[in-house]
């Protein structure tokens, strides 16, 4: 009998270590074609000399003309809405895809989480016009937008600046000035 329960125990750990073993092969997978659609999208952009890279904040800064910060809580926000990041430009292209090797085991980590499922914890962002910027949670969002989510739950804190914005087009900036 004592032999029939460890011989289930074992049977029971090995189908789980070979779950984990495909969802990590899975994760694994979602991250290399994430850092390939991310390279393909840095040449096909120094070809065609448009930026790929993520606005950043940080640098945007001095130039902006705060008139106050707020908290303004749990919100969903679409992930296309969120265009840069607070110091992690070099990280991550415009579409959120991981642009170095190094960034792999976190990434892999938390695509596992995803595919269990589980809930990944919300980002934080900051919000400046109709634009966010990430504070924390980059590697979420890249998970989040290569597994095809839209929107995000997030932690906001907004910035209220007066307009134009460096990333807005000529035609957004007439539209506000109307």
């Amino acid at each position: 009998m004592f032999q029939n329960n460890l011989s289930l125990s074992q049977k029971t750990r090995h189908s789980r270590t070979g779950s984990q073993a495909r969802q990590y092969s899975k994760a694994l997978s979602y991250f290399n074609a994430a850092l390939g659609k991310g390279k393909l999208a840095r040449l096909k952009s120094r070809v065609l000399q448009r930026p790929q890279s993520l606005y950043d904040l940080n640098a945007l800064k001095p130039d902006l003309v705060l008139r106050g910060r707020f908290y303004s809580g749990m919100q969903v926000v679409a992930i296309c809405s969120i265009i840069g990041s607070e110091g992690r430009t070099t990280d991550f292209d415009r579409d959120f895809r991981p642009l170095r090797e190094a960034l792999r085991e976190r990434w892999v980590s938390l695509a596992m989480m995803y595919l269990v499922p589980l809930p990944l914890p919300a980002i934080e962002l900051i919000q400046v016009g109709d634009a966010y910027f990430v504070r924390d949670g980059h590697h979420r969002l890249s998970v989040s937008r290569a597994f095809g989510q839209l929107a995000i739950d997030a932690q906001v804190i907004t910035w209220k600046a007066l307009p134009p914005f460096p990333w807005q087009s000529a035609t957004e900036e007439a539209h506000q000035n109307e």
